[in-house]
């Protein structure tokens, strides 16, 4: 029962007490637990599990890129496997993926396909299709939105303002790409995973828009616009995700972690949504490896 509905139990409690009989007091505790533990239950949300993954094929197009190693080596496939099997314990009825949708539909273009697993690195496969095929999930769905973003004008700025917050954007994106790269050789996927939805690590990558955001002179502001423009893309996204939700569903959503901090914001603004943290599914995953 949520603190909520705890004080309102209480609330009834007192209320009732000095004004009736013991029995009809302890029919009435009785009704009112029942009523609170099924508003506690809200079979009309939607749970929503929000995994940040690293992008296992290398396409080197994220802000910070990391050299990942081969998934398909038989180790990492044991640990995608255990990570997989975690996962199962969410009881996913959609998986959600960073993916240009066919149609409308905002389905993936091609039904999940268990042959892919010993091809494609990429961790919609990996680990969207992995876990799609052990839930019977016929189609991913796929929720991404177009960003456009424009880096001349943020090129162009030499004043000593933006030159300072460039230098130490350069400096995070540095550390933090060398901090991932040495985890990864370190960790199994599981672990790594863990590591990288922390909160800490959550918050790292956000910070590095912080600093884009000030990257400015006077009322020329590219950085902002910037900043801007990738909160659309990730509001764009979010709205996808409640677009293939429905009353129950327990959408499992795959994504680069550096959405996450922002798809996590604006999910949790929609009533009838919870967010759930993979982290206890992934340190799970890492104790059954």
């Amino acid at each position: 029962m949520n603190h909520k509905l705890n004080a309102f139990y209480t609330l009834v409690s007192a209320w009732l007490m000095p004004i009736i009989s013991p029995r009809i007091y302890c029919l009435a505790l009785i009704l009112t637990a029942t009523w609170t533990a099924a508003v506690a239950a809200k079979p009309s949300e939607t749970r929503i599990l929000l995994l940040g993954s690293y992008h296992m094929h290398n396409p080197g197009l994220d802000a910070v890129n990391i050299d990942a190693d081969d998934v398909l080596a038989p180790t990492r496939q044991r640990e995608l496997e255990a990570l997989a099997n975690a996962l199962m314990a969410f009881k996913p009825t959609k998986v959600a993926v960073e993916a240009k949708p066919k149609d409308d539909s905002l389905l993936m273009r091609e039904p999940v396909n268990q042959a892919a697993l010993k091809q494609d690195r990429n961790e919609i496969t990996q680990i969207g299709e992995r876990v799609a095929l052990l839930a019977g999930i016929k189609h991913l769905h796929a929720v991404d939105a177009e960003g456009s973003f424009d880096m001349q004008p943020l090129q162009a700025l030499s004043n000593a303002r933006a030159r300072h917050y460039m230098q130490l954007m350069n400096e995070a994106g540095t550390d933090l790409g060398q901090q991932m790269n040495e985890n990864m050789k370190q960790m199994s996927i599981p672990a790594y995973l863990a590591w990288l939805n922390s909160e800490d690590m959550i918050n790292a990558n956000h910070a590095f828009y912080a600093l884009l955001l000030q990257v400015s002179d006077g009322t020329r502001q590219p950085g902002a616009k910037l900043v801007a423009d990738w909160y659309l893309r990730n509001a764009m996204i979010c709205e996808r995700i409640l677009q293939i939700a429905e009353p129950g569903d327990r959408i499992l959503v795959l994504y680069g972690v550096g959405h996450v901090y922002w798809l996590r914001h604006c999910l949790n603004e929609i009533d009838n949504v919870v967010v759930e943290s993979p982290v206890p599914y992934l340190t799970n995953a890492t104790t059954n490896l």
